[in-house]
């Protein structure tokens, strides 16, 4: 079907185009604030893309496949490993979109991976294109979807951290402006009214300006007072007055890791707040042993001694590791109970308001301005930490570990495990890692098992460990769900079962961005909900290095390929150590919540770049992105020149019935890209005759009279296919002249 042709035009259409995208972009803006849903930019790329495509009316079997491959392309670079190119990895695409279908006749919604949900987004904001695209152009109406929007933002702006002053403003803008036009083109047609461009802007200029002066006078005229109470607290606090009871908790630090597992109760009781530039976890502790239940402590009668320097107290990475210098401000939120340093790795100094001392636990690493904690919170809100934060060298997590200069025990401290360790633990294991060749890659190989399908990030109906059952031995084989503490434990059990070096690391992730500061530094609001543990894994010749093993979870730490500073004469003295080919770390990240950053780190000492492998966020992938979007253009502004020929090939050598009213009308739709339009009410040989004035022959006036005879008389149409073929395709190729 056409759309009607009220519309004064193709700039009148664009500018509904651009409206509705930014409509359907405030969908997307909160997604950062309130879910854990990362890279935004995918999808509204995406549906830019498509009301492009729209727009310029392209054909379904060119604007299909190009959505597809848009689609799988983000999906590869999120989830899924290998070079795009080889399409080795859409097996394993298949195989995790069967295991989703699997959960549908049970209703298993929680349990569909994070690549399915994203699957699903993709053709949701598919079919909302389509959507908003016929309420525009067919049916003349916004008003549904400009309510939804408005809303949509507004119940966000309540209830979620999400700050949506500006938006709803925007959105009240172009909502009335939208339905102003809308309602002058219906108006149009329904009076079946021929305007001029000059009437038309008089109807738009008074109508932007009234919405304009409107939205002006509400932002400047004084404001009443609220004149109910908040009702916000009220809903929020329904249903969590009973939640003391069973195994049932409400989530945040607890200092008490002895028995873990039950389920949580979300919290955003807000905990702290900080101003930061680079994205990273921050430490609270870290605990060593592992009894079958929890973690506690090896030494935990290890007392706070006082330090003066930090860097000379604690070393989490060998001198020679890159690093970057940063700076954070912290404020402590006043109901925060415990008086520990929130910090982040690569600590270098605290400083403190009243320059309080920092006691340290050697044992846990928990720093804390009062020993034992006897101090007050008023003395301790704010501080401001400067830190180096590591950029981890591949090559050497690839070599052979000696750990000849770690201290004694330190290998039989942090590969303990119970000898209640059920021994399928240890045989999975194994298995999960005989194929590798290296600490690094073995890692990688358990964290990347524990990312995969069947295993689920929940923190429901999550059970607690029996007397006689191993908590990570509940979880790998029978549950397959848990949270944090679930995959992290695992991994680090995991991990020593095959004689690698891990602790178990508290902390708060990065927190819910609040606003931009100064120096590209932005704000941002950790509550209870961020509340996190991760792996930390040591290396000879590294130090410890921070892993992910959470579904839903990105790692916020870089590698690199090798120390900082390294010249060409270091790199001949160890020959061996330098000639080994490296890769890329295989990433397989559960969310599109941040790009990993190993793989833009991959080119830090490369001079050229891998044009096989494209990860999001890359250098490539702008150039890919650009680069295809300079394909189709040109390919769209050259179709006159090419597409004859494929119409040709098509038509050219058919003999049944309908090849000549076929080709015919393929004809027709050809000059009408060319420009030259059947006017309405106009025959066929009076356009034909058009066409022969056009441009100066008589081959279109012959070629319809022998149409008309095969269209009247059916009995004849191959016939006079037969005999005008040639004349046929002599005038499709004029078209491309």
């Amino acid at each position: 079907m056409k759309a009607s042709n009220s519309f004064e035009g193709r700039s009148v259409a664009l500018l509904y185009y651009v409206f509705a995208f930014i409509l359907l972009w405030e969908w997307l803006k909160p997604l950062n604030a309130f879910t854990d849903t990362g890279n935004t930019f995918i999808f509204v790329f995406f549906i830019g893309v498509s009301f492009l495509m729209t727009f310029f009316h392209t054909k379904w079997y060119i604007s299909f496949p190009v959505r597809i491959f848009i689609i799988m392309f983000m999906l590869h670079g999120l989830y899924f490993e290998g070079v795009f190119f080889s399409f080795l990895w859409i097996s394993d695409l298949m195989r995790d979109i069967g295991f989703n279908f699997s959960l549908i006749p049970s209703a298993d919604w929680m349990g569909m991976t994070s690549s399915f949900r994203t699957l699903l987004f993709f053709i949701l904001l598919w079919l909302l294109v389509y959507l908003i695209h016929y309420w525009i152009l067919y049916q003349k109406r916004i008003l549904f979807f400009f309510v939804l929007t408005l809303v949509y933002i507004t119940v966000l702006d309540t209830f979620t951290p999400y700050d949506a002053t500006y938006a709803i403003v925007r959105i009240v803008l172009i909502g009335f402006f939208m339905l102003g036009l809308l309602y002058f083109d219906r108006l149009k047609k329904l009076e079946n009214l021929k305007v001029k461009r000059i009437t038309s802007l008089r109807w738009i200029m008074p109508l932007f300006a009234f919405i304009v002066f409107s939205m002006i006078l509400a932002i400047l005229a004084p404001k009443a007072s609220p004149q109910w109470p908040d009702p916000v607290p009220f809903i929020t606090a329904v249903g969590q007055q009973d939640e003391g009871g069973g195994d049932t908790k409400r989530i945040g630090y607890s200092p008490n890791d002895e028995s873990l597992g039950g389920s949580f109760v979300s919290d955003d009781t807000e905990v702290f707040r900080h101003t930061s530039t680079d994205r990273h976890y921050w430490r609270v502790e870290t605990k060593d042993v592992y009894t079958g239940k929890g973690w506690q402590a090896s030494d935990p009668e290890a007392v706070q001694e006082e330090i003066s320097s930090i860097p000379d107290e604690l070393s989490w990475f060998d001198d020679r590791v890159e690093t970057k210098s940063l700076e954070s401000s912290i404020t402590i939120n006043q109901e925060y109970r415990y008086l520990h340093v929130i910090y982040p790795l690569g600590l270098t100094s605290v400083k403190t308001e009243s320059e309080l001392p920092l006691f340290l636990n050697r044992n846990s690493e928990m720093i804390s301005p009062f020993q034992d904690n006897e101090g007050s919170r008023e003395d301790f809100l704010s501080y401001d930490v400067t830190y180096d934060l590591p950029l981890y060298p591949l090559n050497e997590m690839k070599k052979a570990q000696t750990f000849e200069d770690v201290p004694e025990g330190f290998n039989e401290r942090y590969t303990q495990l119970p000898e209640s360790l059920p021994e399928r633990v240890r045989e999975l294991a194994v298995s999960i890692t005989e194929s590798k060749d290296n600490q690094f890659d073995k890692a990688k190989a358990i964290e990347d098992y524990l990312g995969s399908a069947e295993y689920t990030y929940d923190k429901e109906e999550i059970p607690v460990p029996s007397a006689e059952q191993d908590y990570v031995d509940q979880f790998l084989f029978e549950t397959f769900k848990g949270y944090c503490d679930n995959f992290s434990t695992s991994m680090i059990v995991l991990l020593r079962s095959v004689n690698i070096p891990a602790r178990w690391v508290k902390g708060y992730t990065e927190g819910e961005f609040v606003s931009t500061a100064e120096n590209s530094e932005r704000e941002y609001v950790v509550t209870n909900n961020n509340a996190h543990s991760w792996v930390e894994i040591y290396f000879d010749g590294v130090g410890w290095v921070p892993f992910e093993p959470t579904k839903g979870f990105v790692n916020p730490y870089t590698l690199t390929n090798d120390y900082r500073d390294v010249t060409e004469n270091e790199d001949k003295e160890e020959p061996e150590e330098v000639l080994e080919e490296e890769k890329d770390p295989e990433q397989t990240p559960e969310k599109p919540e941040e790009v990993e950053e190993e793989e833009t780190a991959s080119s830090t000492n490369s001079s050229g770049l891998n044009m096989g492998d494209f990860r999001l966020g890359s250098t490539g992938l702008y150039i890919l992105l650009i680069g295809g979007a300079l394909l189709i253009f040109i390919v769209y502004r050259t179709r006159m020149k090419w597409l004859p020929g494929l119409i040709i090939m098509k038509y050219k050598n058919r003999s049944d019935d309908d090849v000549f009213f076929q080709a015919y009308e393929s004809l027709l739709k050809q000059y009408e890209r060319r420009g030259i339009k059947r006017k309405e009410g106009q025959t066929l040989r009076e356009y034909a005759r058009y066409i022969d004035d056009y441009f100066q022959m008589v081959h279109m006036t012959a070629l319809t009279k022998n149409y008309e005879k095969a269209l009247y008389r059916q009995d004849n149409a191959k016939d006079e296919w037969r005999k005008s073929v040639e004349l046929w395709e002599n005038l499709i190729k004029r078209t491309s002249s």
